[in-house]
């Protein structure tokens, strides 16, 4: 649930500071490209039009305590032997379970805590969950490496998901890296404005007013949850 920018900010720390294995941070670091991409991946429904839980494997609210890469791995057991796998579709896959479990993590920590009750009506609790992965979103775009957009681009899927064909992935790949390219801007919050039916200028207008932004966003996710949920996730 966290945006596709917050997860690619996460993958480099994990990358970078991460409690891997030797083993797994040799093959992240030299496949870092498919890494990246597959931690953005489980969104492709984006340009693919596929419901989101076929390439998430849950649904909102959760219809069952499995984890969604066990869902996955039980619908396609090929992927989940990592040792058959070419190298680079093996760190994908990786970067595909990394996005999931993040997701899942946000969907408990977050916003099933925070966004689930009736302290607001729905249109205004959805509006709100969405200013902060948008303000989250900008600042982990800030973070990342100025060569990601290029890494992202070289990145070759070959049939690396059965339930997802290669050209949406292109697509999702180049959708990507052309936000992060100089001169671009992140499309976060005119995708989400449109999903909500509302302007980016709404969303805008919260996003950059410290004042609103602690009112009706801090005010009801503190922030220390948030570091804590970023802690979390790189471990």
């Amino acid at each position: 649930m966290p945006t596709p920018f917050t997860h690619l900010a996460l993958a480099e720390e994990i990358l970078r500071d991460g409690d891997l294995i030797p083993a797994a941070r040799r093959l992240l670091t030299a496949q870092r490209g498919p890494f990246l991409l597959g931690n953005t991946a489980p969104d492709v429904q984006t340009v693919s039009g596929q419901p989101r839980h076929t390439t998430h494997f849950y649904r909102i609210p959760p219809t069952g305590e499995r984890p969604a890469y066990e869902t996955l791995f039980a619908t396609h057991p090929a992927l989940a032997r990592a040792a058959d796998l070419p190298p680079a579709q093996a760190a994908f896959v990786a970067g595909y379970i990394a996005h999931l479990l993040l997701d899942e993590m946000w969907l408990f920590a977050i916003f099933r805590r925070y966004f689930l009750g009736d302290w607001a009506p729905r249109p205004e609790r959805h509006f709100v969950h969405n200013v902060l992965r948008t303000w989250l979103d900008r600042q982990d775009q800030a973070q990342l490496d100025g060569d990601i957009g290029g890494t992202l681009r070289r990145v070759e899927p070959h049939a690396w998901l059965p339930f997802v064909g290669d050209e949406y992935l292109r697509a999702w790949r180049d959708w990507l890296a052309e936000q992060l390219e100089p001169g671009h801007e992140s499309q976060t919050a005119a995708v989400f404005a449109r999903r909500m039916g509302r302007s980016p200028e709404e969303m805008e207008a919260v996003l950059r007013s410290p004042a609103l932004m602690d009112e009706r966003v801090f005010g009801r996710v503190p922030p220390a949850t948030l570091d804590a949920f970023r802690r979390e996730g790189r471990e």
